[in-house]
């Protein structure tokens, strides 16, 4: 059964009318848009500065080549006209508004109107030019702008809250890949991705057809938090940090040693030497040279330490009955 979407009021220069599309001009519409725009709209409401751009249907009406019809796909008459306003761009934005004011009347909230700008047409310019020339140069969302949705959506989850602070965008350059979030926090790159974003923005929680699992993934904030203080303050940049061979590194040790905890300890015990040593003649932190120091790492880390004893000058080996021992470390060979 096809849906009946109620009538929904746009507003330009005051002048408040119904909306209207142009039969085949418009772009067809993409319920999975329509639905992420409502989830927001939702939790913050409709934002005034996010306008549609429409012009009056009696001026389109008089050019007598546009086929005009109301949200629900009818036909609008001529003598009509002058109660619409034609869409030029943000239909899926009224539509998701015709929607929330249902989904506001079922709640007890306020219904909606939409701001709108009225365009002004060049000379010559025509209707079919102006909507083909904003469908062909309208900029799709990317993973940041999906992340963002999600997490606005979900004011009071902390995953989601986390990801939106630190991922990269046009505005974090300094930010970090998903890829390389997924391997901080969830210890794998493909734990979630831009899809399951917009299925969050979507207002879902759960993903697959015939099992269903969770769309945030298993994740550990504490540690991967953790994670990133410790190569900071072992001197690597966000950019450093975003490139996945520290995190790899870690993810590798925490596998081997089948405790995260020796994970961080390992990294904690990296030294300025150690740091040095991972970087290229570019000054760029290099893939091969942090594999090979953190084999040296490892190996340092594992091998037991030959210390003197200040107190009574005995020779002890370092452990976890020792380590609060002032000590000198006795010099290799």
């Amino acid at each position: 059964m096809k849906k009946i979407y109620l009538e929904v009021k746009v507003v330009a220069n005051n002048e408040v009318r119904n909306v209207a599309f142009a039969k085949g001009i418009n772009r067809a519409i993409n319920l999975g848009n329509v639905e992420k725009i409502l989830a927001m709209m939702k939790v913050k409401g409709y934002r005034k500065a996010e306008m549609v751009q429409v012009v009056k249907a009696e001026d389109v009406i008089t050019t007598g080549d546009i086929r005009l019809v109301d949200i629900n796909g009818q036909d609008i008459n001529p003598e009509d006209a002058a109660k619409y306003f034609l869409v030029l761009d943000g239909q899926h934005r009224t539509i998701a508004a015709s929607l929330y004011n249902e989904w506001a009347a079922e709640n007890g909230e306020e219904a909606i109107n939409v701001p709108a700008i009225e365009v002004e047409l060049q000379e010559n310019e025509t209707i079919a030019e102006y909507i083909n020339e904003i469908n062909i140069t309208k900029k799709e969302w990317t993973t940041p702008d999906y992340v963002r949705g999600a997490a606005n959506i979900n004011p009071d989850n902390e995953f989601l809250q986390r990801y939106n602070e630190l991922i990269k965008s046009e505005k974090n350059p300094d930010g970090y890949p998903i890829s390389t979030l997924n391997l901080i926090f969830c210890g794998n790159n493909n734990a979630i991705s831009k899809s399951d974003f917009s299925l969050l923005c979507s207002g879902k929680d759960e993903k697959g057809k015939k099992v269903k699992k969770p769309i945030i993934p298993a994740y550990n904030m504490e540690i991967g938090n953790k994670f990133i203080q410790i190569c900071k303050d072992k001197g690597f940049d966000d950019k450093d940090i975003a490139k996945r061979y520290l995190s790899n590194q870690f993810n590798n040790i925490k596998t081997i040693t089948g405790d995260v905890k020796e994970a961080v300890k390992i990294f904690q015990s990296i030294t300025q030497n150690d740091k040095a040593a991972m970087f290229n003649t570019h000054g760029n932190l290099d893939e091969n040279l942090v594999m090979e120091q953190f084999e040296k790492i490892r190996e340092r880390y594992n091998r037991p330490t030959t210390v003197i004893s200040i107190k009574d000058s005995k020779e002890v080996t370092a452990n976890d009955d020792t380590e609060d021992i002032p000590y000198l470390e006795a010099e290799e060979v």
